[in-house]
């Protein structure tokens, strides 16, 4: 989906283009005006008259009814259980996700100010599944607040001129990206973390052929899976905190029983894919999981879908099975000595 902008920036002061070859970069919070919906394919902006930031406002067309009637039953289950409670009276707004429309994103709004997100793709198999989710009000991908702030602080948007700036919304495999063009160059930006991908024209359309398998994900085609409690270990969210996880061994593939049991209270696990952590939008933490179960009338049988809770704060959640297919777990553990531990 792309975005025809017309920046006018009112800031008085001058940046300086720092291209950003590592990972990890955090930005900084600050305070912007509520972000208005993702809503479709066409987009359509307005400046506020004040010396901030000017505020966006996006506009769409219709989703598919499928995707729409899918993208509800995710919101109505998931309104059962925290943290997604506050979901049940909200409304979702849906655009596309280039490249081609394989993907949609559904901000889940109240009023005007949105509340969570999902990322809803095609199958293979015919249908959806639901490639991640998150709820807040803040952190999530695919925040135009955040990347008005990104933008500003790395010197692409400047007060000397009016930008003509044009933006497109893609997803590859637990990586949404911001391909933004500005005066005839082009940079490709994690949308979830916001920080500039190393990449070429060339290597951008590689990594975005991936595809997520409909593999332990929730589909269009299971109608019987439900969530159960998410769950929160409180423990290190931010991978640069302490890297001693990286002289841990990678964990064996595991499956939902054993997973559970790997994150106690206060402990995290790093997921990293060496070589290509920026097509991954890795490395990050996982701190925590919410499992759905299979539920058939007044009986409840476990399932071996997971989705783990990842990044800051834990808010963007994503399937286990996609984390063990495209890279490597490693535990960081937190014994009674506050040293960190193996399993």
């Amino acid at each position: 989906m792309k975005i025809r902008l017309r920046w006018r920036p009112a800031l008085r002061r001058q940046g300086r283009f720092l291209l950003l070859l590592g990972l990890g970069v955090a930005i900084a919070g600050a305070s912007f005006p509520t972000a208005l919906a993702a809503t479709g394919s066409r987009i359509s902006v307005v400046q506020a008259v004040s010396a901030d930031l000017p505020v966006l406002e996006m506009k769409s067309v219709n989703s598919p009814v499928t995707v729409q009637e899918f993208s509800q039953q995710m919101i109505d289950k998931l309104a059962a259980e925290a943290p997604f409670t506050d979901w049940k009276d909200a409304s979702p707004i849906y655009y596309p996700l280039g490249p081609g429309t394989h993907s949609w994103l559904v901000n889940v709004m109240n009023g005007q100010q949105r509340i969570g997100y999902m990322i809803i793709s095609a199958t293979d198999q015919g249908g959806y599944m639901l490639s991640e989710y998150g709820a807040g009000t803040s952190g999530l991908p695919f925040s135009l607040s955040e990347l008005r702030q990104f933008l500003v602080q790395q010197g692409l948007i400047t007060s000397s001129s009016v930008s003509d700036i044009t933006l497109t919304a893609l997803y590859a495999p637990l990586l949404p990206i911001w391909k933004i063009t500005i005066e005839n160059k082009t940079f490709f930006i994690n949308a979830s973390v916001p920080q500039i991908l190393p990449w070429s024209l060339s290597k951008a359309e590689a990594v975005l052929k991936g595809k997520l398998t409909a593999k332990n994900v929730v589909t269009s085609r299971d109608v019987y899976l439900s969530p159960g409690s998410a769950y929160r270990s409180g423990g290190v969210d931010d991978p640069y905190a302490d890297l001693l996880w990286l002289t841990v061994p990678k964990l064996p593939l595991v499956n939902a029983d054993s997973f559970i049991s790997l994150i106690p209270k206060g402990g995290s696990i790093a997921f990293q894919a060496a070589g290509r952590n920026d097509a991954l939008g890795a490395p990050f933490m996982i701190t925590g999981y919410q499992r759905w179960l299979l539920r058939s009338g007044n009986s409840t049988k476990e399932n071996s879908t997971v989705y783990v809770a990842s990044g800051h704060a834990g808010r963007r959640y994503l399937p286990l099975s996609a984390l063990q297919d495209n890279g490597t777990l490693h535990k960081l553990n937190v014994d009674k000595n506050n040293t960190y531990t193996d399993i």
